[in-house]
């Protein structure tokens, strides 16, 4: 199965007014999300990880990994290897209801490139638990 590409949101204008929110894409914990870094300058790029689960409490932890690039692209920070980001449970044990939604939203970011860029120009991220994080965004700075 394929990866879900994640469109990355950017920012363009210093107007206090505009309301800017990136789009979210959907999780698939089999397959994980790949951001196209080809046109854009992804050192200035922040990721957006939303968990929320409905109808009960966020009592689970959650390991998301940045995968590091490859040798073909021609970096050699790719040796420094996966980038792994453990979230902990915010162990409030409360169902969430309507006016109570458990939810928590993790940011991450800026990137360097060498790292994490593919020599197709991929930055690739997966989850352990596609059913602690419901969403992830990118906000290009």
């Amino acid at each position: 199965m394929a990866r879900n590409a994640l469109t990355v949101l950017k920012l363009t204008t210093a107007n206090s007014s505009v309301s800017a929110v990136p789009t979210m894409q959907a999780v698939n914990s089999a397959t994980g999300v790949y951001i196209d870094c080809n046109n854009i300058d992804a050192s200035k790029m922040i990721l957006v990880f939303n968990r929320s689960v409905s109808g009960s409490a966020i009592t689970s932890a959650e390991n998301i990994t940045i995968e590091d690039g490859d040798s073909k692209a021609g970096y050699s920070a790719y040796k420094l290897g996966d980038l792994k980001i453990h979230i902990s449970s915010h162990g409030k044990g409360t169902a969430p209801t309507a006016a109570n939604v458990a939810c928590d939203c993790v940011f991450v970011g800026p990137f360097e490139t060498a790292r994490f860029k593919d020599s197709d120009g991929y930055i690739k991220i997966n989850t352990t638990n596609a059913t602690n994080i419901a969403s992830i965004g990118a906000i290009l700075i």
